[in-house]
């Protein structure tokens, strides 16, 4: 018996583990000329930088987090300090003295009372709903609080990776269960110790899937003349590829094509373009600062540059005592950065300038590339208003018989996380051994 394994990130890696470890005999098949998938690690620079995940999230039901603890070889950071906030107007003591957060907490609330008030309730975008509840309050409010504390919600546009104008209201609101643990020393340990337990002829890179013909055996074709055969296969390309049609780059015909019961949830999921830019510097103006992270606050008025969007930045001086900040960035702004990395320091020099004195360039800029890359066309599922995740999940965790889906976008508890894709690689593998 014979596993094809498409992709050779978390989830196909696991699947192969445990495949492996029960002797099944299997080939995974990686596009790329590199394993990991959206597990990507720099370390060109002056500490390990994560492009792709860099936390680990739900840590107290996190099954892969206590695997990792167990073995005592991750360097793991709780980065979990109150941001220091930054604003184009206001600096992080106005904005306490204003009382935004408070404010930003109720609107939280507003918007989790109304989309579980009833099952019938339409779904708006984010962006509508805080409308409603600025509507609704605004006699209760000062200016400050009726301008900024929605910008404050935007956050969430740095978990989502779309703006909040197009961003499901039901479905934007963050739960972690249990602290989300940065993976200081970077997650491509994880990577390398699952390949390091796999047989290396069986790990083919540079293997793009360009047809998969389902019968009682399976025959994989790759865009290079290649063919493979197996009595199953898991697919584990991120669901933006799943979306497109044959024969886009990336793509993969299916003979026959997908039922309408997988393709149609398809078409009712939107995908995130979460990006990063990483900027050392040969010292850290910013090191009166002692916090491990800010957040660069949008202006309710500004329309483009760095003040028109939430910025996330990762503090490393504080975190891995190197002088340089990791930022991230969301949509629109993923797209026109990732296509245009020479303008990045240009972008964030403003929002950079209230952190302390910018004496000089950065020595080094990494800007991630993944909405260029065929082979991801973005982060990961995301949802707009209107949109069934559940739909998606059921049906390809619901599979085609030997044809078995894994991935981020195929679970629900860990959807969008490493932790995810690593269960789901899991269960395939489990299915697989329950049905020889």
């Amino acid at each position: 018996m014979r596993v094809i394994i498409v992709g050779g990130g978390v989830a196909g890696l696991k699947a192969a583990s445990d495949l492996h470890s029960q002797g099944i005999e299997f080939v995974l098949l990686e596009a790329r000329d590199r394993l990991g998938g959206r597990v990507l690690t720099d370390r060109t620079g002056l500490t390990a930088y994560d492009l792709g995940a860099s936390w680990a999230h739900d840590t107290l039901t996190n099954e892969l987090f206590d695997e990792m603890v167990a073995e005592r070889d991750y360097d793991l950071y709780y980065d979990d300090m109150k941001p220091y906030m930054v604003g184009e107007h206001f600096s992080n003591d106005d904005f306490q003295r204003l009382k935004i957060e408070q404010v930003a907490n109720e609107i939280t609330k507003f918007v989790e009372l109304r989309e579980f008030s009833s099952l019938d309730i339409e779904d708006h975008s984010l962006q509508d709903v805080v409308e409603e509840y600025i509507s609704k309050q605004r006699q209760l409010l000062t200016s400050e609080q009726a301008d900024y504390a929605p910008q404050f919600i935007r956050h969430l546009e740095l978990w989502h990776g779309i703006g909040w104008e197009e961003m499901s209201s039901k479905f934007s609101l963050v739960d972690n269960v249990g602290r989300n643990c940065l993976i200081r020393s970077g997650y491509d340990q994880l990577i390398q110790k699952m390949v390091d337990k796999l047989p290396k002829e069986c790990l083919k890179i540079k293997q793009v899937v360009a047809r998969v013909e389902k019968s009682t055996t399976i025959v994989v074709h790759t865009a290079d003349g290649n063919i493979y055969k197996g009595d199953y296969l898991i697919c584990t390309i991120p669901q933006s590829l799943l979306q497109l049609a044959a024969p886009s780059t990336g793509a993969i015909e299916w003979v026959p094509p997908l039922p309408d019961r997988i393709t149609g949830p398809l078409r009712n999921m939107g995908f995130g373009k979460l990006g990063k830019v990483v900027l050392e510097f040969e010292s850290p103006f910013w090191s009166h600062l002692q916090y491990d992270r800010f957040l660069g606050i949008s202006s309710p008025t500004a329309k483009m540059g760095v003040w028109s969007h939430p910025v996330l930045i990762l503090n490393m001086f504080h975190i891995s005592k190197v002088p340089s900040l990791v930022c991230f960035i969301q949509g629109k702004i993923t797209d026109h950065l990732e296509r245009n990395s020479h303008l990045t320091w240009e972008y964030f020099k403003p929002l950079l300038h209230k952190l302390g004195p910018v004496s000089s360039a950065p020595t080094k800029v990494i800007t991630t590339s993944w909405t260029v890359d065929p082979f991801a066309r973005g982060s990961y599922a995301a949802c707009r208003p209107g949109d069934d995740p559940t739909d998606v999940i059921i049906n390809l965790e619901r599979g085609l018989g030997n044809v078995r889906f894994a991935g981020e976008h195929t679970i629900l508890d860990g959807a969008g996380a490493v932790h995810g894709a690593w269960m789901s690689g899991k269960r395939e593998a489990k299915y697989i051994l329950e049905n020889l």
